[in-house]
């Protein structure tokens, strides 16, 4: 579960998950939702990431999935291995991000939940 929160100049998101995994797919969603690709998956290509469950990982491997927008892969899903798919698209809708920061960055464990607040650059 994410919401969006107010930041001055960026954007940021408040999440709260029951697993590492189910924080990157939330941001993963957050990515749709602000480029709105228009996906073109006929030939997709896969990477497995290797993932240390801490802010590092996170960082990482959010911002090798906006510079593979940029390159014009939108990554489009994320199984329990990490591996994700990525996919060509004809175009985006929305408005993406330059990158996610080091803002506040912080995972944080409280009773069986995990917390994190991300902040995107844009």
């Amino acid at each position: 579960m994410y919401r969006e929160i107010n930041h001055t100049a960026d954007v940021a998101y408040e999440i709260e998950a029951n697993s590492f995994l189910e924080i990157l797919n939330d941001i993963l969603n957050i990515l749709k939702e602000n480029y709105l690709p228009s996906i073109n998956c006929k030939n997709p290509k896969f990477h497995k990431y290797k993932i240390r469950e801490n802010e590092d990982a996170i960082f990482d491997t959010v911002n090798d999935w906006i510079a593979s927008i940029e390159l014009g892969y939108f990554p489009v899903e994320l199984d329990k291995d990490y591996v994700v798919k990525f996919c060509s698209f004809e175009h985006l809708d929305g408005t993406g991000f330059k990158a996610l920061t080091y803002h506040n960055l912080k995972l944080e464990r409280d009773k069986n939940k995990l917390k994190l607040k991300v902040v995107f650059d844009i």
